[in-house]
């Protein structure tokens, strides 16, 4: 087939589509219009608006008593908060009374009482406030033959010594406290000191054996 017969048997192969005209409407025949909504009836609209007033109404009046109640509630707590750092102490007053009377019967009983006797009462009442108090979580720090320890013992003295290390406790002058986890009272304690020089021991003065020292914290 020869070039040209084929161009001709391409062009004839398309077609052309012409553009599609709008559909008139059919004579006689009314177009159709939506309508548009009427309005609502006067009775519906007051029922309405009533409807929203009582509801804002309503919820004024519940914030009204949620303001009051937590009003009420913040002084209760207030009050509750006062009364407990007023009365705290109370429970540790209760636990130590039968201490407090056991002194009194030990006093009235004192003038009648041999010296044995009142030294085993007095023993008696020290255990009984000792129990007391270990079970509230007093605990006592231990001191004696321990290294020195800055964080629970304070050093009020250094003592020059050859039979132990040096930074050990070899006396207590009053013991220490703590209570639960927490530091309540250091202990004073006496410390050892490695002894100084033959020579330094022979010129010096013997009274640094009761040198003072602060607590290192």
């Amino acid at each position: 087939m020869s070039r040209r017969k084929r161009k001709n048997l391409r062009e004839a192969e398309v077609v052309v589509e012409a553009p599609e005209q709008p559909v008139a409407p059919e004579e006689g025949v009314a177009p159709v219009v939506e309508a548009a909504p009427s309005p609502a009836p006067a009775s519906e609209i007051d029922s309405e608006l009533e409807r929203l007033r009582r509801e804002a109404s309503e919820m004024r009046e519940l914030a009204q008593r949620k303001q009051a109640e937590f009003e009420n509630y913040r002084k209760r707590m207030e009050r509750e908060r006062l009364d407990l750092g007023r009365y705290a102490g109370a429970d540790v007053v209760k636990e130590v009374l039968p201490v407090l009377d056991n002194l009194e019967r030990a006093c009235s009983y004192a003038s009648g009482s041999s010296e044995e006797q009142l030294r085993d009462g007095v023993a008696l009442i020290y255990k009984q406030l000792q129990e007391i108090l270990t079970r509230m979580g007093l605990t006592e720090v231990e001191s004696q033959g321990k290294a020195f320890d800055p964080h629970i013992h304070e050093a009020v003295s250094q003592l020059e010594t050859e039979g132990h290390p040096e930074g050990t406790v070899l006396s207590v002058f009053q013991k220490g406290y703590l209570f639960k986890d927490r530091l309540l009272r250091p202990a004073m304690v006496s410390v050892a000191r490695a002894p100084s020089g033959a020579g330094e021991g022979q010129d010096g003065d013997s009274g640094d054996e009761g040198e003072s020292v602060g607590r290192s914290d």
